[in-house]
């Protein structure tokens, strides 16, 4: 996976979040739900932070794991026969 693919999958993960929370923040302005809409609202509203925050983590994990098969790539490459 590509570095900008990554960051766009990232940033979509939490314009998302983001959408989520100011619609909930919307729905309990603009209606009076009760404490188990609310309730339900707010959850589904940490399940999407949640969500983007495993994303970000392997995000980081491919990030992470392609440069180091990058460092050890170039470390073993005087070993290497040239073909």
């Amino acid at each position: 996976m590509e570095n900008g693919m990554k960051k766009l999958v990232v940033a979509i993960a939490w314009i998302v979040v983001l959408g989520v929370w100011v619609g909930i923040f919307g729905y309990k302005a603009a209606a009076d739900p009760s404490i188990k809409e609310w309730t339900v609202a707010v959850t589904a509203g940490a399940l999407t932070l949640e969500a983007a925050f495993w994303i970000t983590a392997a995000a980081l994990g491919i990030s992470l794991l392609q440069s180091r098969k990058a460092v050890f790539r170039f470390l073993a490459s005087p070993f290497r026969r040239n073909q």
